[in-house]
């Protein structure tokens, strides 16, 4: 009888870490593995009508929620209100740097999009927030890629005394430049992959933007 239970004590281990062995390969092999983060998506339609699709699918966000004051404002480029490649020369990432030297042909259709004022969000660190580029860029065959460019990336770390402040001595948001981060760039294209219904697998390319 003891020999039984023996037996069945061993073949019950051998199984347990075998299924073991098993969850760990799958969660290692898993596309879903945690940190794992999307850098773009691929669009079945051409770059005209994806523009309008991303400035339709920010202005139906619920005015009360938190993704309407990350996304707040959405302009397509060459409005009035987008701003001019000197303004934004004046502190480019390498990924906005590349972007300005592209022709205004090959970002026409791109997208600008703005936050709520003094907005700030958790993107794996200190309260962040920068504006968005949405880069579109043609595949062929009617398809396009799009890849998000942050600009003006911004941390908030607290208040801090100033004696010269803008309307005289007290404490005001001590905001420091900070670097791009990853995780707002995954977000912003997970929800557009989301509102553009199903999204194509990217292919690999050449570093952003195109």
């Amino acid at each position: 009888m003891r020999r039984f239970v023996h037996a069945m004590k061993d073949g019950f281990a051998s199984v347990a870490a075998r299924c073991c062995a098993l969850l760990l390969a799958l969660a290692c092999a898993s596309p879903l593995a945690r940190g794992a983060q999307q850098d773009a998506i691929v669009v079945g339609q051409a770059p005209a009508q994806v523009q309008q699709l991303v400035l339709r699918a920010m202005q139906r966000l619920a005015p009360a929620g938190e993704a309407h004051r990350r996304y707040h404002m959405t302009l397509p480029f060459g409005a009035p209100l987008f701003p001019p490649d000197t303004d934004l020369a004046l502190s480019p990432t390498p990924e906005l740097a590349r972007w300005l030297q592209l022709p205004a042909d090959a970002r026409r259709h791109d997208v600008l999009i703005v936050p709520d004022a003094d907005y700030y969000w958790d993107a794996g660190g200190a309260p962040f927030s920068c504006q968005f580029i949405v880069h579109l860029q043609e595949q062929g065959a009617g398809r396009t890629r799009l890849t998000v460019l942050q600009v003006r990336p911004t941390e908030l770390h607290g208040k801090k005394l100033d004696l010269l402040g803008r309307t005289g001595p007290g404490f005001y948001l001590d905001i420091r430049p900070a670097a791009p981060a990853p995780q707002a760039s995954a977000d912003l294209l997970a929800l557009l992959a989301a509102a553009l219904v199903h999204p194509l697998p990217a292919s690999p390319s050449s570093p952003t933007p195109h």
